[in-house]
């Protein structure tokens, strides 16, 4: 173990003298130590105060309102409300003087928003004295493309005017009632009569407090739904928005629904071939029959191959003996022994001329339907897209292949020609010129194929500019190839076998006669035709053998497709049988029912569907347009009922209960006093009741300090992942080191020299924080030590990563970034993110680095503190582990992964 650490320590020591030793590597190191913390401190002071700085945000207010009168009095709530935000510095207001450049402005992007104030403003707000209440209301325009904060700042804005609006109102009317029920209080005396009136409607009213109450309720709980009933609204909008692309969709079941019969047909195809399972199963065996049996094929091969020869080499001995024959003719009957020995071998040969007319033209027809299966390759290989330059230089060599196939087919053929044309010579005979004719005619058609492909060649590189041509001159080429496997295919084998051993008979006769023709002479004619059938045979075996040696060298890998296929067919019989079953058993229990439900669909989507949407259309068109009116209204109503209603509901329960009294012992002096009440303080308490007092838990100054968890923990990953990027996680050692030093102490030394670096990012991170931007910290050292903790977890982490998957390590590192900043909840609360993210959110490490961070610049609540620490330094001691167990074998188990990314030619 003491020599464990020792070498560690050793390969840290190494690490640190080579980087102190090359000064571009010494100031790179330093550079990625500060890089990271320029990315944090950049962001956090372009984020210090951003919601200072709103009156910058520029919003056009423009009022065209019209002087209203009501109760004499002359008002124009526009003018005021203009006039009153020239006084306000809160938001950049910008006083335009039409409607037209308003909306100009905010549709160029010069405005963010725009508030208008119509013509009949004044004289819809004041509508209630008349008794034909008209809700006012302000036309408020936000350009929502410039930037995603603006328009809620702008928001807000709108949302303070008209709450000051509101708060007028209520203040004024609260105030005028106030006022009228002191004048009431004031002539209590003058006007009994109305006071005794006005009792008895008090009472009403009190009578039916708890019916007034239930409904007021009611109202309230639905203006509570009303961000609900807006957010179905939108998703009701959405989803007619998505009408066309649902029709689009409908179109497909439609265009399925006819399709239905063409897919029964296929169905039907499914039960054919559950009927040839049997032969399918043969089919198996017979090709394990085959792929047992290959090796004999390959012995009958070489069998073929060398009794072709050992034919060969007959007739050849049978050819030098033919001028001797000439020569004993000439001295006849001196010489008539020698000449039946010589005729002999002679005779011997003749057999052979049968077998190599056999194999000749068995080869022909092989080849023949060998040109069909080449053509109809070479036009798979060229498709409906453009060829690739590998692609065409393997094109031009199979074209090339088959031109040389061609040209051994005519010679094939018209030595075959030949040898029959001598043998019919030899015995006198014309039995085989059906058989002459139907090769001439193969003969010309291989020779017009050839042409067409030397054609191909000459002009290949113009036709492979365009892949239709060329695919139409290989099509003519297989056409070709048919007609040739068409006539080739025609002539009877068996049928010229016994033509030919028929004359070779005759020839064996003649020879015989000849032999033993006592005084008579053998004509030199008739050595010479014997002499030309040898050579045309000898022409056409040498060129057999030559096709058969051909075949030879391409049985191993048609031995090795034989193999693979045996095993992919009868390796997964039982799963092919089954699929075709369940396909059978699919089209005859579920496609009946299947095609049942989408023929009314189809019938649904044709006759009912285009009414329903037009009703849903029209329904939405008219929820929109009444929409706002309602959602003004019921904050109308809930306003009033919040605010003033308690105090009204109050009064009149403490006036019916005076009255109630009264009516056994009035005290009018009582009434007069509660009539006669402040009307300023009285209006002021109802327009607001309320007080609200806030109270700060875990105070930050500012929104710069309170993203200073965030970014730092940000910029803790983004350090080591840019460190992962440059410096690598294997060491440079000589034969001698490698040897030394184990491949886990390798592991640990540049981990060490990982962390030292990570350390110091953080450290310097921290302290610009703290000392360079001024960001507020609850706890200074325990930040550094949390962010200490921090990046020694990130960098062990990526650091393993990378240790262990290399590129794809860098690559997993890079998603956990993106992950992180998108559902580490480091600047909006998660719950406003989506289902996935929030899903996430408290499995990625990032999320409890930030919340640890919080945790020293707030306050340090330890629950949550100690938690965050322990998730930490579980994940850190998990990837240490995981990258000590893993790392001597990563090179054995990730070589498969790292090879498919190196043959990209762009990933090290």
């Amino acid at each position: 173990m003491k020599r464990r650490i020792k070498n560690v320590l050793e390969l840290y020591r190494l690490d640190w003298t080579r980087i102190y030793k090359n000064k571009l590597t010494f100031v790179l190191i330093i550079a990625l130590m500060f890089i990271p913390s320029l990315y944090a401190w950049f962001n956090i002071a372009a984020l210090w105060d951003p919601y200072s700085n709103t009156s910058d945000i520029k919003i056009a207010i423009y009022s065209d309102d019209k002087t209203a009168e009501v109760m004499g009095e002359k008002v124009n709530i526009g003018d005021k409300i203009v006039d009153n935000l020239k006084d306000n510095k809160n938001m950049g207001w910008q006083f335009v003087k039409s409607k037209e450049e308003l909306d100009k402005g905010v549709e160029s992007g010069k405005y963010y928003a725009g508030i208008y104030l119509p013509k009949n403003f004044s004289e819809n707000l004041v509508s209630f004295v008349s008794g034909d209440i008209k809700h006012p209301e302000i036309d408020y325009s936000v350009n929502q493309k410039i930037n995603a904060i603006a328009p809620k700042i702008s928001d807000k804005g709108a949302g303070t005017i008209k709450d000051t609006i509101s708060d007028e109102f209520v203040t004024t009317v609260s105030k005028t009632l106030m006022e009228i029920l002191n004048e009431i209080g004031f002539d209590l005396d003058s006007n009994l009569p109305s006071i005794r009136k006005m009792t008895t409607k008090i009472l009403e009213i009190d009578d039916h407090l708890d019916e007034i109450d239930g409904y007021a309720q009611e109202v309230v709980d639905l203006n509570k739904k009303m961000p609900e009933l807006k957010g179905k609204l939108n998703q009701a909008n959405e989803f007619v928005g998505l009408i066309p692309e649902f029709n689009e969709m409908t179109k497909k079941v439609i265009t399925l629904n006819e399709k239905m019969p063409e897919i029964e047909k296929y169905g039907g195809m499914v039960y054919q071939a559950q009927d040839k399972i049997p032969q399918i199963k043969d089919a198996g065996r017979q090709i394990n029959q085959v792929d047992q049996d290959f090796d004999q094929v390959v012995q009958m091969m070489d069998d073929a191959i060398n009794e072709a020869k050992k034919g060969l080499g007959i007739i050849s001995d049978a050819q030098k003996v033919l001028p001797e024959v000439g020569e004993l003719a000439k001295t006849a009957n001196t010489m008539i022994p020698e000449v039946k020995n010589s005729l002999t071998k002679v005779q011997e040969a003749l057999p052979n001329i049968a077998s190599g007319v056999n194999s000749g033209i068995t080869i022909v027809q092989v080849v023949s339907s060998e040109t069909i299966v080449i053509t109809d390759g070479l036009i798979k290989i060229i498709g409906d897209n453009e060829l690739s330059a590998n692609e065409k230089a393997q094109l031009k060599a199979d074209l090339e292949s088959l031109s040389s196939r061609l040209g051994g087919q005519s010679e094939m053929i018209q030595g075959i020609i030949e040898l029959l044309q001598n043998l019919q010579g030899l015995t006198g005979s014309n039995n085989l010129d059906g058989v002459i004719a139907k090769l001439q005619s193969a003969k010309t058609a291989v020779d017009g194929a050839k042409n067409r492909v030397d054609n191909v060649i000459a002009n290949f590189d113009t036709l492979a500019e365009s892949p239709a041509q060329l695919k139409q001159a290989l099509n003519d080429i297989r056409n070709e190839a048919v007609n040739i496997n068409n006539i080739v295919s025609s002539i009877d084998v068996n049928a010229i076998q016994a033509d030919v051993n028929a004359l070779i008979k005759d020839a064996q006769d003649v020879l015989t006669k000849a032999g033993n023709i006592t005084n008579s002479v053998i004509s030199d004619d008739l050595i010479n035709r014997l002499d030309g059938l040898m050579t045309s045979t000898s022409k056409t075996i040498t060129q057999a053998i030559g096709f058969l040696e051909s075949y030879q060298k391409e049985l191993p890998a048609i031995k090795e497709e034989i193999h693979a296929a045996n095993e992919l067919l009868n390796g997964n019989m039982d799963l092919i049988v089954g699929g075709i079953n369940d396909g059978a058993a699919f089209f005859k229990n579920d496609f009946p029912v299947l095609k049942n439900k989408l023929n009314k669909a189809s019938d649904f989507i044709q006759k009912d569907l285009p009414g329903i949407e037009s009703d849903v259309q029209k329904t939405m068109k008219m929820v929109n347009e009444k929409a706002p009116k309602l959602e003004s209204a019921l904050a109308s109503g809930v306003d009033l009922i919040n605010n003033d209603w308690p105090k009204i509901k109050d009064s009149i329960g403490k006036a019916s209960k005076l009255i109630r009294e009264g009516q056994k012992d009035v005290n009018l002096e009582e009434v007069i006093k509660y009539l006669k009440n402040d009307a300023n303080k009285e209006s002021s308490f109802i327009s607001s009741p309320v007080k609200l007092k806030q109270t700060d838990v875990y105070p930050v100054p500012n929104y710069g300090s309170a993203s200073t968890p965030f970014y730092t923990a940000l910029c803790l990953w983004v350090g080591a992942v840019l460190f992962s990027s440059i410096a690598s996680t294997k060491f440079h050692l000589d034969e001698e080191q490698k040897k030394k030093y184990t491949k886990r102490e390798q592991f640990l030394g540049r981990m060490m020299t990982y962390l030292t670096v990570g350390l110091f990012q953080a450290f310097i991170v921290v302290l610009g924080n703290q000392w360079l931007l001024g960001a507020y910290t609850k706890h200074p050292v325990w930040n550094m030590l949390f962010a200490l903790l921090i990046d020694f977890a990130f960098m062990m982490m990526v650091y393993v990563l990378v240790a262990l998957f290399d590129n794809l390590g860098k690559g997993i590192a890079i998603i956990i970034l993106v992950l992180s900043i998108s559902a580490g909840g480091g600047n909006f609360p998660i719950e406003m993110s989506g289902p996935f993210f929030r899903a996430i959110h408290p499995y990625i490490p990032f999320t409890h680095a930030v919340n640890l961070l919080r945790e020293s610049v707030g306050g340090i609540y330890w629950p949550s503190a100690a938690k965050a620490i322990s998730i930490l330094v579980g994940v850190t001691i998990g990837f240490f582990i995981a990258g000590y167990l893993l790392y001597p074998k990563a090179d054995r188990l990730f070589r498969k992964v790292n090879e498919n990314l190196a043959k990209g030619r762009i990933l090290h």
